[in-house]
């Protein structure tokens, strides 16, 4: 059950990579999970996270199988690797088609709708506001699409988030302080954009490591089911 040296170690470096891979793409989603909470943002406004933690803790755990097996030339797990690939590339092709639809200008209204359910913002729950306020600091706005309104119409649910720290900002007068005028939909599309991009970005790069991936198993599986050596 000899097969070809090179073949086996490539695999070997190519499955320790995957596993690596596997962690940091599990990292990535996890981020995107924890940033897409604190922006108040649904499941159904940002589906690929979900998917990406999927398949970040299946690809860990296949990385390491298929690791065991190519060392230990195991008919088995090549197979389940192969298997487990070809799922995982399915999933990631999806990821990658919803990560495009975030973008779509229907996904985009589909937010805008969310936040018109959270106004005024002054009435929201205090876990919304904190995450406004934090939004509204990070991208130097007020409100969501209207600007200070959005928080109500007493100045005094504004909240200092709001001031105007930035003079080369837009900024507007509100009972003798200044405020941004400019609301956070724009800022909170763009990091949706920015966030989608990483996304389509880590699913099809990984979607063509499996491929070769897949190639690399399969040709080993070859050897060892027709008992080819590999002379080096």
């Amino acid at each position: 059950m000899a097969v070809n040296k090179v073949v086996k170690y490539l695999l070997f470096t190519f499955n320790f990579l995957f596993f690596i891979s596997g962690a940091v793409i599990l990292g990535v989603s996890v981020h995107a999970m924890i940033s897409r909470a604190e922006y108040q943002i649904t499941d159904e406004l940002l589906p690929p996270v979900q998917l990406l933690v999927c398949v970040g803790t299946v690809t860990l755990v296949f990385g390491f199988l298929a690791c065991c097996g190519a060392i230990g030339e195991n008919r088995c797990l090549l197979v389940l690797f192969f298997l487990g690939l070809l799922g995982l590339l399915i999933l990631l092709l999806s990821v990658g088609v919803l990560g495009a639809l975030a973008r779509t200008e229907d996904a985009q209204s589909a937010l805008a709708a969310h936040l018109e359910t959270l106004r005024p913002l002054g009435n929201a729950p205090q876990e919304v506001r904190e995450s406004f306020g934090s939004l509204e600091r990070a991208g130097k706005c007020c409100g969501f699409s209207i600007g200070h309104e959005d928080w109500g119409n007493s100045s005094l649910a504004v909240p200092d988030s709001c001031n105007c720290t930035d003079v080369a900002r837009n900024c507007t007068e509100l009972d003798g302080r200044q405020v941004y005028a400019t609301p956070c939909l724009p800022y909170l599309m763009t990091w949706l954009d920015c966030l989608s991009d990483i996304l389509m970005g880590v699913a099809f790069a990984f979607a063509a490591m499996m491929v070769l991936g897949m190639a690399f198993s399969l040709t080993m599986l070859c050897q060892i089911s027709g008992g080819k050596a590999g002379v080096i």
